[in-house]
């Protein structure tokens, strides 16, 4: 077995025993209490940063949330008009609807990845055909022109993404326009989701951009050069594995950063990481070096997955206190909230 091959299986063991760290942590501790007179579900929890925004869409069985800051025993389940109210609980009450599977987002991703590597095919083989036509040799070009055309995508693989792509602010973590629409609609009626829990070990949001632009993108770049030196092609299996993966993380960051569906996340993210460790094992059967050279953004890629699983665990759906599901979901008869916006208003 080459030390490329090597190196790529212990890092896989390493991360999956980082995940199934995070996975077995646990949520916070809750218990749920069902009060069949008033047909109310109060649900007690010690996080501190607990929530529930209102729902839209109306139904007769509502939801309590009540957040303890203290060592009450009980809570008040009479309803909206009790004057029983504990000084020291904060209650928020949810009226969840009903959920079903959106098909329509599943088929939307779908259809974004296709998109997406079906322009990036036709790019790589057109300057394949580019260096046929006019008889360059892949000899005779210089691999600082490669390393800037491969940086270009690994920063900006998205706008061949027909979803949107918004990035969130380094500050706040959130879509600008996000978090003006909550400002803008804080008093009224319905209100936006709240803004998300992050865990307490999250990395200041500087670091965010330094990691992607000074260590990752030129990993990939110079990783990506030293393939193409060793193929002569553009549209090689070794590069295009790493296109899919770039395009699996933009459609991933539509399902986090854009659609906040904290349980498809998880298995976005999960994907994204696979796809680049499969990505080194391609990159690693063409040039070992270059296949050691993107091996290492999986070592940020496991911190990040490892923020995405503790997210969602903090982060429980607003109608049911509950984790939120791993697929996307939507109200029912309600239209799915994925678009691709280069077709779709």
């Amino acid at each position: 077995m080459r030390p490329a091959h090597q190196s790529t299986i212990a890092t896989t063991v390493c991360v999956l025993m980082v995940l199934a760290v995070v996975f077995l942590k646990g949520f916070p501790v809750q218990s749920f209490q069902y009060a069949p007179t008033f047909n109310k579900l109060t649900l007690l929890t010690t996080r501190p940063n607990a929530g529930l925004y209102r729902n839209s869409n109306q139904t007769r069985n509502r939801v309590v949330w009540t957040m303890s800051s203290s060592s009450s025993s009980d809570s008040d389940l009479s309803g909206e008009n009790s004057s029983k109210g504990d000084q020291s609980l904060s209650t928020i009450r949810a009226l969840p609807a009903s959920k079903s599977l959106d098909t329509g987002a599943i088929l939307r991703y779908g259809a974004a990845f296709v998109i997406q590597m079906t322009l990036i095919a036709g790019v790589f083989s057109g300057l394949d055909a580019l260096t046929s036509i006019f008889k360059i040799s892949p000899s005779k070009i210089p691999m600082a022109i490669n390393v800037v055309l491969f940086y270009g995508f690994a920063l900006k693989s998205r706008i061949l993404n027909p979803l949107d792509n918004q990035r969130p602010q380094t500050a706040t973590k959130e879509i600008k326009g996000d978090t003006q629409n909550r400002s803008s609609s804080s008093n009224s009626s319905v209100d936006s989701p709240p803004p998300r829990t992050m865990p307490s070990w999250t990395p200041p949001g500087f670091v965010f951009p330094i990691v992607w632009l000074l260590i990752i993108g030129p990993l990939r770049a110079v990783s990506s050069s030293l393939v193409y030196q060793a193929t002569g092609r553009y549209f090689s299996t070794a590069i295009m594995s790493l296109m899919a993966h770039l395009t699996i993380g933009d459609i991933w960051n539509t399902i986090n950063n854009k659609e906040r569906r904290y349980g498809t996340s998880v298995v976005g993210v999960l994907m994204v990481w696979a796809s680049a460790a499969f990505a080194a094992y391609q990159y690693s059967l063409v040039a070992p070096l270059a296949g050691r050279l993107l091996s290492l953004p999986l070592i940020w890629l496991t911190i990040a997955s490892s923020l995405i699983v503790r997210t969602w665990q903090l982060n429980p759906a607003p109608d049911t206190g509950k984790p939120e599901s791993l697929l996307p979901t939507k109200d029912v008869n309600a239209k799915t909230i994925t678009k691709l916006m280069w077709f779709e208003k």
